[in-house]
């Protein structure tokens, strides 16, 4: 019994998307491109435009949250609506919070002291960090005052890259477009139909990824000035030694490179959330494609069975490690650019 709930969820899973995105007109074929932008995209209406695709206006995650036309953002552009992506964001930050205390809670209170399995991979986990990551590149002297900073953005990049493995949206729109069709409705007028749309994986958007990457610019640069100073610190950009018409190679090159730090840190995570979602979405998009193709339900069960199923599989456990890999590959360059900064001379 419990294999084949575990079959169930996997299927629902891989055609969860599909069906939310764009399965609910049966006389229009399967666009996977406009499937996979849709699903990424963060409450924005898709639109194709000759063989373009456009986005349209951005949407909140219900009506109730919407403020785009609120006096504040009116007047001073700032927009306080609640997307599904900004919606993820708070979800993530919640889970992440609560099930770290629950643990430490938990431990804390248990009469033989002795930590349980979800505890002893948390354990595991920052045990590692902090003597293959802090200690490492921070160094001994420094590590335990940004150890806070490295271990957030750790869990919380990972809390986020897992949770979009999770269709939470394209579930409501599996359940809006059966429920509509049993009760005879249309699908685009049911009250869950807002919800069906785009912002499946939060580390995804980029604006998220900026804004840890800006958190990461302003922790190096702060390491550097609370080491050497706020003048020491600029003055380390032109190391000691080099005869002097090197040093207008040298000196913007340096400074080139921290100001493309946050950047890279953006499109790396951003890039690879995104890739393996998109993959997802084309694999099981192509068992309706074959549906299509040869107007047979069939033959489509036939594609799925033989291509759709094990690909996705495939690229599920994929995106696993790739998420893991992610945010620990953002926490460890955190550390090595504080590193660098509070490190100049080794």
């Amino acid at each position: 019994m419990n294999n084949t709930l575990k079959i169930f969820f996997i299927c629902l899973m891989l055609i969860s998307p599909i069906i939310a995105g764009g399965g609910g007109d049966s006389n229009k074929e399967l666009d996977p491109v406009y499937e996979a932008i849709s699903h990424v995209a963060d409450s924005m209406d898709i639109k194709k435009v000759g063989n373009n695709y456009e986005a349209g206006a951005m949407h909140a995650l219900y009506p109730f949250f919407d403020f785009h036309n609120s006096s504040i953002a009116k007047k001073y552009g700032i927009d306080f609506s609640i997307t599904k992506h900004v919606f993820l964001l708070l979800l993530v930050a919640f889970i992440t919070v609560t099930s770290i205390i629950f643990l430490v809670q938990r431990y804390i209170a248990s009469h033989t002291k002795v930590p349980g399995k979800p505890m002893n991979f948390i354990e595991m986990i920052v045990v590692y960090i902090r003597e293959n990551v802090l200690k490492n590149f921070i160094g001994e002297k420094y590590y335990r005052e940004w150890a806070p900073l490295i271990y957030t953005l750790f869990f919380f990049i990972l809390v986020g890259n897992f949770l979009g493995l999770i269709p939470i949206f394209d579930f409501l729109g599996f359940i809006n477009y059966f429920g509509s069709k049993l009760v005879s409705i249309d699908y685009h007028n049911t009250f869950l139909y807002p919800l069906t749309h785009g912002g499946n994986t939060v580390t995804a958007n980029i604006n998220l990824n900026f804004a840890l990457a800006t958190i990461t610019f302003f922790a190096f640069t702060i390491a550097g000035m609370k080491k050497y100073g706020p003048i020491g610190h600029w003055k380390n950009f032109a190391p000691p030694g080099l005869a002097w018409p090197l040093y207008f190679i040298v000196v913007p090159i340096e400074i080139l490179g921290m100001l493309l730090r946050p950047l890279t840190l953006t499109l790396r995570l951003a890039g690879n959330m995104m890739g393996g979602h998109l993959a997802l979405i084309i694999f099981t998009g192509l068992v309706m494609q074959i549906a299509q193709s040869y107007n047979s339900v069939l033959m489509g069960l036939v594609g799925a069975s033989l291509f759709s199923v094990p690909l996705s599989i495939c690229i599920i456990f994929l995106e696993i490690l790739v998420g893991f890999l992610q945010a620990y590959v953002f926490a460890l360059l955190t550390a090595v650019f504080i590193g660098m900064a509070v490190n100049v001379h080794h």
